[in-house]
């Protein structure tokens, strides 16, 4: 199900999905705020009412940003989430097959990032809507991407293609020939958390090109949330896996404590995802059906430069050269 495209008319609704804005955001946020709506008159912020009870971490409680958020998806072409932190799992897991109907009928263009992961693969999920794994609208226009994200969302573009000389292949290495898929992911600790509460069970995950990314993760907690994901079948299974940002400093600096501690010899480390699932990586080989990593620096927290803009639910291509397409039409 594609969205609706984005035109100068488009009512373009805004919601408190998670946390607050940050302090040192809100001039960020202010600033994207008018130019957004200087391009689409018919932007709306649906604020949220706080109560002394509220945790400080969220933009209000779980009733109030629910009530918000069912009044912004009524009659709305498009739903930008205002920031991530935490909270999107709280309201997104009691929508019902009503407020379902609205978005389906509706086919909203939705972004999110970060915590609004759990949005945006939600929707594809549950609807087939396609969504947009972008920037949250508090730093929408701090992105080199924009210009390409609204061309896609305008019906403009009907590809994207995104070459990055710091991309590399892991594992099994660079595939013979592009490898096909469907694109779903984002950060990780919030996909796995949607699969868990939300029940997210698809008939195969055969056809999926898993993206990855997080901030603020240390190697124990990176190596529970692979283990889940991994007893679901889904390494054994997906087309390809793409890891971003991963605070893969921290991570080697963990190996080479644990070297010195067993008398390792130093070596070159691998990305701790190959050693956390280098058993199927084992048995794809084998049975002639690599396992496709792709590391790239374009995708998660604190991307400096062009960040990848990743269509929830859309074809991609991972070529032998690290280039990665999105293949559209994205909109209707």
């Amino acid at each position: 199900m594609l969205p609706q495209k984005l035109s100068g008319a488009s009512n373009i609704h805004l919601v408190h999905t998670s946390s607050p804005i940050e302090k040192e955001d809100i001039s960020y946020f202010d600033t994207a705020l008018k130019r957004l709506a200087f391009d689409y008159p018919n932007t709306k912020l649906f604020d949220v009412q706080r109560r002394d009870l509220d945790p400080r971490y969220l933009a209000a409680s779980e009733d109030e940003r629910l009530r918000q958020f069912r009044k912004a998806i009524k009659n709305a072409d498009a739903i930008f989430p205002i920031y991530g932190g935490t909270g999107c799992a709280d309201i997104i897991r009691r929508l019902t097959s009503r407020d379902l109907d609205d978005l389906a009928r509706n086919r909203p263009l939705v972004i999110g990032f970060s915590d609004t992961t759990f949005l945006i693969n939600y929707l594809y999920f549950k609807l087939g809507l396609v969504t947009f794994h972008h920037s949250n609208m508090g730093g929408l226009y701090d992105s080199d991407a924009n210009p390409a994200f609204f061309e896609m969302v305008r019906g403009e573009r009907q590809s994207l293609e995104l070459c990055d000389k710091r991309n590399r292949w892991l594992a099994s290495g660079a595939p013979a020939a592009p490898v096909e898929g469907i694109a779903i992911g984002g950060n990780l600790e919030v996909f796995r958390d949607l699969l868990d509460i939300c029940e997210i069970r698809p008939p195969s995950w055969r056809q999926y090109v898993l993206f990855l990314e997080d901030i603020d993760l240390d190697a124990e907690d990176f190596h529970r949330i692979i283990i889940a994901l991994d007893s679901r079948g889904i390494f054994k299974n997906i087309r390809a896996l793409v890891i971003g940002r991963m605070d893969e400093r921290a991570y080697a600096s963990m190996s080479k404590k644990y070297d010195d501690i067993i008398g390792a010899p130093e070596s070159q480390l691998h990305h701790l995802a190959e050693y956390l699932l280098q058993d199927v990586i084992a048995e794809r080989k084998e049975a002639g059906d690599p396992l496709a990593i792709l590391k790239v620096e374009s995708l998660g927290h604190g991307v400096r430069g062009k960040r990848m803009v990743v269509p929830i639910g859309c074809k991609v291509l991972l070529k032998p050269d690290g280039c990665i397409e999105f293949i559209g039409p994205f909109v209707q």
